[in-house]
């Protein structure tokens, strides 16, 4: 039996604002693939008429689409054709539709490769100015009160710049909310990322908060936020961090790692941190 031919799933980023913010690549794939799968489908026709790519088989797909749409996107990959898969904005999976069509390719073994391209939690941890080495996306929170207390809690001691997804009628609430689990911190909002009316807004929650008051917030709201600081501790004995390593040593943390721990919550000099670690 002849081997039966798989197309590929092309998982293409798409402009999050202004239509120029497109690849050569990406242009390319849509004009080249069979069948586009599209989270909303006028959005998609816009970008093909700007680029003048026709007579294109449009998908519509989003979470909710049922099992049997997945299944039919993949029975036409199966057969041998193309697909390129795109969100409203932005790259797919991203708070976007498309996890579940990819984990299905994935186990059927069709293979499947990016286009990447604009990503509005990047472009906006960028423009922030807040520390980029270590992040965390987070999204939009949940809904429910109780869900969304409980996860501003976990985030409350994560010492990663943070990056959320809002509305903007819900924005001023969530700021408030920051607020009064994280304490007045450093943050950035970025507003119509690439479009006209691009802003940034950079300030503490209560500052941003008292530049809003007055006014109504619209369009795509990026806001990010700096990571938990620990305070050093500045009063304290040698006594205090002779007993403090002691005390991680015997909770079978290394010595290494318990100079390494002390040294992240002391405002103290290493060679001194050093010479007290040899005493024990």
């Amino acid at each position: 039996m002849e081997k039966k031919i798989k197309g590929n799933l092309f998982i293409c980023a798409t402009p999050i604002g202004n239509l120029e913010d497109v690849s050569f690549r990406l242009i390319k794939t849509l004009k080249d693939v069979d069948v586009i799968v599209a989270e909303d489908t006028r959005t998609t026709k816009k970008l093909l008429s700007r680029y003048k790519i026709t007579k294109k088989d449009i998908i519509s797909y989003q979470d909710y689409s049922s099992k049997q749409k997945v299944e039919k996107i993949c029975g036409l990959l199966q057969e041998g054709k193309n697909i390129a898969l795109v969100s409203e904005s932005g790259t797919p999976v991203i708070q976007d539709p498309g996890y579940k069509l990819i984990n299905n390719c994935i186990k059927k073994d069709i293979p499947l490769t990016i286009i990447p391209g604009p990503n509005a939690a990047v472009s906006a941890l960028v423009l922030s100015g807040l520390p980029p080495d270590s992040f965390l996306f987070i999204g939009f929170l949940p809904k429910t009160k109780s869900k969304r207390k409980k996860k501003l809690g976990e985030l409350s001691t994560i010492p990663y710049t943070l990056i959320f997804y809002e509305s903007p009628i819900r924005l001023k609430k969530l700021l408030v909310e920051l607020k009064e689990k994280f304490g007045d911190r450093r943050a950035c909002i970025v507003r119509e990322i690439s479009k006209l009316y691009e802003e940034i807004i950079r300030g503490s929650f209560s500052e941003m908060l008292s530049k809003l008051e007055s006014r109504k917030v619209k369009g795509e709201v990026v806001l990010v936020v700096d990571g938990y600081r620990f305070e050093l501790i500045k009063n304290y004995t040698e006594d205090d961090i002779r007993k403090k390593l002691i005390d991680l040593i015997s909770q079978n943390i290394t010595k290494k790692e318990s100079i390494k721990i002390i040294k992240s919550r002391y405002d103290i000099d290493r060679q001194r941190l050093y010479n007290i670690s040899t005493k024990i």
